[in-house]
């Protein structure tokens, strides 16, 4: 049998768990995962290697009833990365029952007519997991299922297998050394981003995009990176920055500690805060601050 290639698309509502299994699958991060629904916003690929096979996993924003702009790029980005792909993973989490949200993604899957495996995930939060699976089986006719918890990095195996052996017989999309195709700029920016998520609360996390303006290597052993996190209000922007500057130090200290470990050399983090009022909802700076419309 010849090398083996294809696509697998990561859909589900929001906080499923699509991005911490990417990287359990990945065995390094390369989205970032937060307890916050809507933690991703673009499409990321993570591209698995074996010695005869390739599997391109593309991750996807959460698909949610959106209240603006930057809400309808994100569910129309999920859409049309599942559209090429070979296969669809329909992440849910097992530990509660299907909402609506779910049932907008079945129905979408359903509709795709790609070949859909049903991926339970969460599995390690529950005790009965055969009292939960009914609901999401009977959400629509899915050719395969699997019970996972990605956190703990349980039921992976089989799913790469046979994920494996689905895949049709092709050509490598992307090198052997290439894990994502994600620039280092946005990586960077995502770091940052995902210490705001877990550092803040109610509608601040939502609200937050971060630019990075800067990136030069100083030494060989010294990265500067000036960066900016925009805001939607000046009363968000008072508490990014916190008392006195401790949010945004806290936030530039946990950013640093994880961009540091990336590079393996030091790392000195610039950043700045700056408000923009409803950018989710302005085309122009949905576009500047990196939010693309996939359909142009």
């Amino acid at each position: 049998m010849g090398y083996k290639s294809g696509f697998v698309a990561l859909v589900g509502r929001p906080n499923v768990g699509k991005s911490t299994l990417l990287n359990a699958l990945l065995g390094r991060k390369v989205a970032i995962a937060t307890p916050k629904p809507q933690t991703t916003r673009n499409r990321i690929v993570g591209i698995l290697h074996r010695p005869d096979a390739q599997i391109v996993l593309v991750d996807t924003p959460g698909m949610h009833r959106a209240e603006h702009k930057l809400g309808q790029r994100m569910n129309k980005t999920a859409r049309l990365s599942a559209k090429d792909a070979d296969l669809i993973w329909h992440l849910v989490d097992i530990n509660r029952a299907p909402n609506q949200e779910d049932r907008w993604v079945a129905n979408f899957c359903r509709e795709s007519q790609i070949p859909t495996w049903l991926i339970m995930n969460k599995a390690d939060l529950v005790e009965h997991v055969k009292e939960r699976w009914d609901p999401y089986r009977a959400l629509m006719d899915y050719q395969n299922q699997f019970v996972i918890s990605a956190q703990q990095e349980t039921g992976l195996e089989a799913l790469v297998e046979q994920t494996l052996a689905f895949m049709p017989e092709g050509a490598p999309y992307y090198p052997p050394d290439m894990v994502t195709d994600q620039s280092e700029d946005f990586y960077v920016g995502e770091v940052v981003r995902e210490q705001v998520l877990e550092l803040t609360r109610e509608e601040i996390p939502y609200s937050v995009a971060v630019v990075v303006d800067e990136r030069v290597a100083r030494r060989p052993d010294l990265t500067y990176i000036r960066a900016t996190i925009y805001v939607e209000r000046e009363g968000q922007k008072g508490i990014l920055i916190g008392e006195g500057g401790k949010m945004l130090r806290d936030i530039g200290r946990r950013s640093r500690t994880e961009l540091e470990s990336y590079y393996s050399h030091q790392v000195f983090l610039d950043l700045w805060v700056k408000s923009r009022e409803r950018w989710r909802d302005q085309d122009a700076w949905l576009r500047r601050l990196g939010y693309e419309d996939p359909e142009r």
